[in-house]
């Protein structure tokens, strides 16, 4: 398909030279016209002249009277005359030829029978015109003028190389004139073509650079605000569509929508982290192709063809084991059917603590119920008559009073955990040499690990300055040597090192004991759990130390590890920063 440039230039060519064509046949033909016009008037002039002129008596004229006649007057008028009498004959002719036979020219044939028909006859490229010549009335011969039209001819030539010329040139000044033209009126539409692409390909900048105040310029200027109003529309949408991505990839829970058409055409990382699938994996495949989890694939089925909210448990047991609820709300916004959008809402914590607080409530039950059963029996005992006897009264007393005790342990430590919990511990940081704090702590424990026959050491290689609330530090290290020394076995050894690093200091305490197994390292520091039961209790352990040492490492803005294995031992490693922080949490 030829641009608007070239169609408006061939136009310009076409009118141009239709045009010069046209008006040089026209002007060739009215100068032909007036050339032959001119010399038929001459000729007919010329030859009533002569008609009149010559002496003509008699009927029966001599032929060699009139050739003299005949030569002087072609020569005076420089054209072929010839003289016929009535009947037809030849008695002069200017260039000698007497052998002419007037039925040869019809004009002279119709100037005899006094034929009112035109006298002129164009033949052979020359000009002839028979007159009669009348005398009293009759037409005694006729006299034929004839003239040569090639000058006619060779003017018209030149007329016709005249016209070609000037179309050359007039086509030559045309094109140029109608490029330049037709370069002025589509050269503005090309850049407003070009803009319109070049917003269709999300290039809103460009703008048309248009001056003038005619209809192309009118147009640029309308682009130009259809461009303004576009960039700003889309400049909103893109806002709005980040702000949307953001809400949607910062989301807990899990989002998955699925189209009319089955598809999922948004997913969230939060899903991709609750169920282990890649979002490019499934954006753009069918939602029954998610064979894990199959109950999620039913219900968007059920859904979409119910259109009505559904809410329904998962549970999962791969990356690992999570129970998620799910939200299913049809999308009647599509036009093609119905989509459904799908919120998963990760309920494992809830339902962890709920767990949590049912085995707190039991476990505290249950803890707090031993000791005041056992004080109960052994105080009814001796109420029924065995403080008779002064060594059982003795010892019911005796395990009375150890009972009680440890229901004072277990209160004091249920309280202690309430109020770190809920943060209404308040630390007292103070600096003090590590070596001084850990020495401290074991003169503590070293009467009970003599009575247990067992071995500890303590390993600093430098010694450094920390900033701890002392008190609160020494419960940590005491619970968890305490917990060393109830697990080691006789001989055993118990050991706690310090060591610093750039921004950070360690305190490990590490024993030879039984160890815990893999399974039970993730719960070791929840509440009343314990690995070894019968053990722990017959400790004398409440079950809450390391549970609590877990909250004041935290406020202490440091970080609690354990690794263990089964028969060779446990290692706490306790990791603290030298930055000073806020500390009261």
């Amino acid at each position: 398909m030829r641009s608007l440039r070239a169609r408006i230039t061939w136009s310009f060519l076409l009118l141009i030279g239709c045009s010069v064509l046209g008006t040089g046949i026209f002007v060739a033909l009215l100068l032909r016209s007036s050339y032959i016009d001119s010399l038929t008037t001459r000729l007919e002039t010329e030859g009533k002249m002569l008609a009149e002129t010559i002496a003509w008596t008699d009927e029966t004229p001599k032929q060699g009277d009139f050739q003299h006649v005949a030569e002087i007057y072609g020569k005076a008028l420089d054209a072929h005359i010839t003289i016929f009498d009535m009947r037809g004959r030849v008695l002069g002719d200017s260039t000698g030829n007497r052998t002419l036979n007037f039925k040869e020219f019809p004009e002279v044939e119709n100037a005899l029978q006094m034929k009112k028909n035109d006298p002129t006859v164009i033949r052979n490229n020359y000009l002839h015109a028979a007159l009669p010549v009348e005398r009293e009335g009759k037409v005694v011969g006729a006299i034929r003028i004839s003239l040569g039209i090639q000058e006619v001819n060779q003017s018209l030539e030149k007329v016709w190389v005249s016209l070609a010329l000037g179309l050359l040139i007039a086509y030559g000044l045309a094109g140029f004139f109608s490029s330049r033209i037709a370069s002025s009126v589509t050269r503005p539409l090309e850049e407003i073509a070009q803009v319109a692409i070049d917003i269709t390909q999300k290039k809103f900048h460009r703008r048309v650079q248009q001056t003038g105040k005619d209809e192309v310029a009118h147009l640029g200027q309308a682009i130009n605000r259809m461009a303004h109003s576009l960039q700003k529309q889309m400049e909103t949408i893109r806002k709005s569509e980040r702000r949307l991505n953001s809400i949607i990839e910062s989301l807990e829970s899990g989002l998955i929508m699925i189209d009319a058409t089955g598809k999922v055409s948004l997913a969230n990382r939060s899903f991709e982290r609750l169920f282990g699938i890649p979002v490019q994996d499934i954006i753009g495949r069918s939602y029954n192709k998610l064979t894990y989890p199959y109950d999620l694939t039913e219900m968007i089925t059920e859904c979409a063809e119910s259109g009505e909210r559904m809410r329904n448990e998962i549970q999962l047991y791969f990356p690992e084991e999570r129970m998620l609820e799910a939200n299913l709300a049809p999308m009647w916004v599509e036009k093609n059917g119905v989509g459904v959008v799908v919120v998963l809402h990760d309920m494992t914590a809830i339902r962890r603590l709920e767990q949590l607080r049912k085995d707190f409530v039991a476990n505290v039950s249950h803890e707090l119920k031993t000791p005041i059963t056992s004080i109960r029996g052994f105080s009814e005992t001796l109420l029924d008559g065995a403080m008779s006897d002064p060594d059982t009264c003795r010892e019911f007393l005796q395990i009375i009073n150890e009972e009680s005790l440890r229901l004072q342990r277990l209160i004091g430590e249920l309280l202690d955990l309430s109020k770190i919990e809920s943060k209404q511990i308040h630390l007292k940081m103070e600096p003090i040499r590590i070596e001084q704090l850990i020495q401290s702590v074991m003169k503590t424990m070293e009467e009970r690990f003599r009575a247990k026959e067992q071995q500890w050491h303590i390993k600093i290689d430098e010694s450094f300055e920390v900033e701890v609330d002392h008190d609160r530090f020494r419960q940590i290290l005491l619970n968890l040597l305490s917990n060393a020394s109830n697990y080691t076995p006789p001989g055993g050894h118990i050991t706690i090192e310090a060591d610093r690093q750039a921004e950070e200091w360690t305190c490990k305490v590490t024993d030879t004991g039984i160890g815990i197994p893999k399974e039970d390292l993730p719960r070791v520091f929840e509440r009343f759990y314990r690995v070894d039961k019968a053990r722990a209790r017959d400790s004398g352990g409440t079950g809450l130390g390391l549970a609590i040492v877990k909250h004041l490492v935290e406020a202490h803005q440091g970080e609690i590890e354990v690794a263990s294995q089964i028969g060779r031992g446990t290692t706490f490693t306790l990791t603290f920063p030298f930055a000073k922080k806020d500390r009261n949490p």
